[in-house]
C-alpha cells in the first residue's frame, strides 16, 4: 500500500473514531433483571411489610431494607406529602424505639399487604409497583367507616453491598369507603 494511501486510510479512521466519540450516549446502561434479581426483589418488599408491622428491632429492621439515603413518602393526593428520610426517622415511621405505635388503635388494627408486584429493569436498579392493601385486623375498622384502605406502592430498587434495597417507597393512598347505610 502506498503511503498516500495508508494516509488516507488513517485520515478516514481517525474522522470515524472522532464522530463516533461525540455521538451521545446513555448515562447507565440498563442491565436486563436475573430471576434471582426478581426472587430477591420480592422477598425485600415481603420483609419490609412484616418489619413495619410488627416494629422488629425498634423499627431498625424496617430502616434497614432501604438505602441509608432512602425515603417513604405518604402521598394522600392533597399536595403535602410527607416524606420520612434517612435511617433514623424510617425507624420511627415503623414504631420507634418502643414500638407503641404499633400497639395503639388505628395501627394495631392494621396489617400491611403488597400484592401483584410487577418489577422492570431501570438503568442503576429496578423500579416496581404494587397494590398497597390495608386490610383490617381483630374486627376493627380504618379509619371509622372503613374496612381497610388501598391505593399503590411506588417503588425504587437499588443493588447494594447488602443485597437489593429500597432507595424510594412513595405510597400513594387511595382510600375505599364502606357503602354508606
Amino acid at each position: 500500500m502506498s503511503k498516500p494511501a495508508y494516509a488516507a486510510r488513517m485520515l478516514l479512521a481517525l474522522v470515524v473514531a472522532y464522530v463516533g466519540m461525540q455521538l451521545p450516549r446513555p448515562a447507565l446502561a440498563m442491565e436486563p433483571l436475573t430471576a434471582l434479581d426478581y426472587m430477591e426483589i420480592q422477598q425485600l418488599v415481603n420483609r419490609l411489610n412484616f418489619a413495619l408491622d410488627y416494629c422488629g428491632n425498634g423499627g431498625r429492621d424496617f430502616a434497614a431494607l432501604f438505602t441509608d439515603d432512602g425515603q417513604y413518602v405518604v402521598d394522600e393526593g392533597d399536595g403535602k406529602p410527607r416524606t420520612f428520610r434517612g435511617l433514623q426517622p424510617l425507624a420511627a415511621l415503623a414504631g420507634g424505639p418502643d414500638c407503641a405505635a404499633t400497639r395503639t388503635p388505628p395501627r394495631v388494627y392494621l396489617a400491611h399487604l403488597a400484592e401483584s408486584l410487577v418489577i422492570e429493569a431501570t438503568p442503576g436498579g429496578a423500579r416496581g409497583v404494587s397494590y398497597a392493601i390495608y386490610p383490617g385486623r381483630k374486627g376493627k375498622f380504618f379509619p371509622d367507616g372503613a374496612a381497610g384502605q388501598v391505593g399503590l406502592y411506588h417503588d425504587q430498587y437499588v443493588r447494594s453491598g447488602k443485597g437489593w434495597r429500597l432507595h424510594l417507597r412513595r405510597h400513594e393512598v387511595s382510600p375505599e369507603a364502606a357503602p354508606s347505610k
